[in-house]
């Protein structure tokens, strides 16, 4: 414990000379790596690298507002009319979109510190590339953050926009009586019409839940492309080690120094992944149950769609659940890359020629690939490993549950 609370402090000393460095360097494997990450966690108050002043606690509050007031919203609605069954699941499914948005930003601000020591160091990696192959290595998982942040953010705010589209279609389709009263991106109008504002006020308050919608998606799905980022240079450090491995036997002068080095970058890497565990933890439980509950809902609301020839709200389910499934298996590749990589570690040292040292050094091999033999996995709830496996094992759960309601449709 005290070892770990003197690295701690460290990190937390050097963290204004990082976020200084990053600020006056002109080195564009910085800006690659954290715009987007930075884009993504400003906007919200939980940007890692950012001064904690009254202005980043401003945003905060306002995007948690927006989110809990867009929840509220929701669930008056449904108080006011419970008739409408296809307004009823998208609030549903909106509302628990709101509450994991605002558990993930709420996560990612309670468990500042432990974000802010992941990407402190990866400012400080970054700062410190000296060799080519590395640089090489840290671009590629940078791209691969990159590409896993535009398609969740895309997706994402391509189904805000049909949400917003939605009702002005609804609203030129005059054969559809049941759905003229559908004025706003979500449904809301009971409410509206409750609190008996103007009609020259309906532009703001259709922009308000377009603003509502936006935070919802940035919060929750801009959440997960930010976990993921930095997750992909934890793997690409991890990576980087396994290489630093192979050589070092090679290499010759100084074995033993530099053996020592390489065994402490491992538990340093080991002691990253588990902050970063104990962040996402408690958030991926819910998220894998939502996954598994809207999926067999959204499933069978296309079903119904396509059942009753009703090509918008095809089009609709279609894009809501293909975000669903996106979202779901951009976690489980994460996590799946990060059990790989940080198992390789093992392989790695056990490949290189680990009998040529000296017999205290060779000990301290022996004690990496014993702690490399231990997974390294993305926990829900501590209990439950988010991969590749439990992508397949939740998909097959929603489909058999969709199978049970597409029954209904024939009874």
């Amino acid at each position: 414990m005290t070892k770990r609370r003197n690295m701690n402090n460290s990190l937390f000393l050097d963290l204004f000379e990082h976020i200084a460095r990053m600020k006056t360097s002109n080195s564009k494997d910085i800006a690659y790596a954290m715009t987007p990450l930075k884009i993504l966690s400003w906007c919200t108050g939980v940007w890692p690298l950012q001064i904690y002043n009254a202005f980043a606690f401003i945003r905060y509050i306002f995007s948690i507002s927006m989110l809990l007031l867009m929840i509220a919203i929701l669930n008056a609605e449904v108080y006011f009319d419970r008739s409408n069954a296809e307004a009823n699941l998208d609030v549903f499914m909106i509302t628990v979109c709101g509450i994991l948005a605002v558990s993930k930003v709420t996560c990612f601000r309670v468990y500042s510190s432990k974000l802010i020591l992941n990407f402190s160091s990866a400012v400080k990696d970054y700062s410190e590339l000296n060799d080519e192959e590395k640089r090489t290595i840290m671009r590629r998982h940078a791209y691969m953050s990159r590409i896993a942040c535009a398609s969740l953010i895309g997706v994402s705010n391509f189904c805000a926009v049909i949400f917003t589209l939605l009702p002005v279609l609804l609203k030129n389709n005059a054969e559809n009586n049941a759905t003229e009263k559908v004025k706003y991106p979500f449904p809301s109008t009971h409410v509206v019409a409750r609190l008996k504002l103007p009609d020259s006020l309906n532009a703001i308050i259709f922009f308000t839940e377009y603003l509502m919608l936006m935070i919802t998606s940035v919060g929750n799905i801009g959440s997960d492309g930010f976990f993921s980022g930095i997750v992909f240079h934890l793997c690409g450090q991890a990576e980087i080690l396994k290489m630093q491995f192979s050589r070092v036997v090679d290499e010759g002068r100084r074995t033993a120094e530099n053996i020592h080095s390489l065994i402490k970058r491992h538990e340093y890497l080991l002691e990253l992944s588990g902050m970063l565990n104990e962040t996402i933890s408690s958030v991926l439980i819910m998220q894998l149950l939502a996954s598994c509950i809207l999926i067999a809902t959204c499933g069978f609301q296309f079903i119904l769609a396509l059942h009753e020839a009703n090509i918008v709200m095809v089009i609709k389910t279609f894009f809501i659940l293909s975000t669903w499934m996106i979202q779901l298996f951009a976690y489980s590749y994460v996590g799946n890359y990060l059990r790989y990589q940080m198992d390789d570690i093992g392989n790695s040292v056990y490949k290189c020629d680990w009998y040529r040292l000296p017999t205290n050094t060779s000990k301290g091999i022996i004690f990496v690939i014993l702690k490399a033999r231990q997974p390294v996995h993305l926990m829900a709830g501590k209990f439950f490993a988010v991969n590749l496996e439990s992508f397949m094992s939740i998909v097959k759960t929603s489909i058999s549950y969709l199978s049970v309601l597409r029954v209904m449709i024939n009874v």
